[in-house]
């Protein structure tokens, strides 16, 4: 701004309002700090009902004010706290009714530490704290799921591999495939739907969340307080698999068994189909070995038993010589013969009730066994999967045409638009006849006479071009001469 001396006001003074003073300064501080980054730490930070931060960054020893606006303070990926060491971004604004300056915060990061390591630890501490990492609150995988529902992505190798492991283990298993993007902008609101769309259809005996390898940029979806809450509560057992061995996220801590990869996963939650034959004849081999050793068991019982009667009637007989007709009545009574064939009786069905138990354990296990090999033959995920694709191919259509429909009315509306600006436009009225009088830099607009001091140089912008020009008097209701 140029100050002109006294002398040349023609008796007159130039003076600012407080207002027009604090526009010039908002201006220039505006124009000159329109983006930096600053270094400093927080410090009385307060967030208010309209969901804006207010904060004071400070070092040793100067401090100033701070705001961040709700929408950029939602898309930060950690929670600032006072004592924080930051670095931020942004634009010094003046507020003029005040006239106080203070920094407006576009981003805002950690210091030292990457704000989604510190995300990362923020959520994980407050998760844990809740219990939402407890073991006794895990689930059990089941031994045979006749069905796995699989959460991932439908590009990669991912599925693929897990499609063939689940199949060359226990083939024929239905699958159920919730398609997800896996990293990016709505990852982790469809990963979540997926699972909870998972609970409801209610069909999947257990659930893998998984995604190959990558930074922990890549990974965040899966470090999301949204795919945490799903995860935890799903009534269906969840499996992890999630990047490599050497990645964590918080799904992993949330989940009811965490696999090192996505084929790990696959080879967890399904049993091998030799293998359940290999148990089925073993558990057969124990009966069998189990009801042997329990007959011989039962007969050498009834050996000793014989032995003691035999014993027994013996001693009656020697020590009762004088009494023997009353020892042969007695005898009689007790029939020992027939007690004897009581016995060996009893252990006769007992042994073919055993014989038949075993066979009808080996016919109950045959009989699971074909049921198994029925249902697994019944199953044709290819069929389902195919479908799917059909479906999805329908449903891309539609949202092609929708925006298509919206493309071209988004062009209507601008092209209205552009019409009402053109018809606003100030170089419309330059055209009538109007002229825009400024300062020589074009910075300072002047609308009134009093405000155009003798002497001073002006810009005139007409429609077709601009030209200088010099005041020759000032004040209000003087004539001016332009040359």
């Amino acid at each position: 701004m140029e100050i002109i001396p006294e002398d040349e006001l023609a008796g007159g003074r130039a003076v600012l309002t407080v207002s027009e003073l604090t526009a010039e300064l908002k201006d220039l501080v505006e124009a000159e700090f329109a983006g930096f980054w600053l270094e400093g730490e927080v410090s009385n930070l307060k967030l208010y009902p309209s969901g804006h931060f207010y904060f004071t960054l400070k070092d040793e020893e100067s401090q100033i004010s701070a705001v961040m606006w709700k929408g950029v303070r939602t898309r930060l990926k950690f929670e600032p706290s006072d004592g924080d060491q930051v670095i931020v971004r942004g634009k010094l604004s003046i507020y003029e009714k005040r006239g106080n300056y203070q920094v407006v915060v576009e981003a805002m990061e950690p210091k030292g530490l990457g704000a989604l390591q510190v995300a990362f630890e923020q959520l994980k501490k407050k998760l844990q704290a809740e219990g939402l990492f407890e073991q006794e609150r895990k689930k059990p995988l089941p031994s045979i799921p006749w069905t796995i529902g699989i959460v991932t992505s439908s590009a990669g190798a991912v599925i693929r591999d897990m499609i063939r492991t689940i199949k060359r283990r226990f083939p024929r298993v239905r699958i159920i495939f919730c398609p997800v993007a896996v990293q990016g902008a709505g990852a982790a609101q469809q990963v979540a739907g997926a699972i909870g769309d998972l609970n409801e259809h209610g069909e999947a005996d257990v659930i893998i969340v998984g995604r190959g390898g990558g930074a922990l940029e890549d990974l965040w979806a899966f470090n999301e307080e949204i795919v945490a809450r799903a995860i935890f509560a799903s009534k269906i057992p969840i499996v992890s698999a999630i990047g490599h061995e050497t990645d964590f996220t918080i799904a992993d801590f949330v989940a009811d068994v965490r696999a090192s990869t996505p084929t790990a996963a696959a080879e967890m939650v399904t049993p091998e189909l030799g293998e359940l034959y290999a148990r089925i004849a073993d558990i057969s081999k124990r009966l069998e070995v189990e009801f042997g050793d329990f007959i011989n068991s039962k007969s050498q019982r009834l050996d000793e038993l014989s032995e003691r009667m035999e014993r027994s009637v013996r001693n009656l007989v020697t020590a009762r010589k004088s009494g023997f007709y009353a020892v042969f009545r007695h005898l009689g009574a007790l029939s020992p013969e027939k007690r004897l064939a009581a016995w060996k009786d009893r252990l006769k069905n007992l042994d073919a009730r055993l014989v038949m138990g075993l066979r009808r354990s080996r016919e109950i296990h045959t009989r699971r066994v074909l049921a198994v090999v029925g249902r697994l033959g019944v199953l044709k995920p290819k069929d389902w999967i195919t479908s799917r694709h059909d479906k999805l191919r329908r449903d891309m259509t539609r949202v092609h045409d929708m925006a298509i429909r919206t493309m071209k009315e988004k062009r209507s509306r601008f092209h209205i638009a552009a019409g009402r600006l053109d018809a606003l436009s100030p170089l419309k009225a330059l055209g009538r006849g109007y002229s825009i009088v400024t300062s020589p830099d074009g910075a300072t607009i002047y609308k009134n006479v009093a405000n155009l001091a003798p002497g001073a140089r002006i810009r005139i912008r007409l429609s077709d071009g601009e030209t200088g020009a010099v005041v020759e008097g000032g004040g209000a209701g003087r004539q001016k001469s332009l040359f």
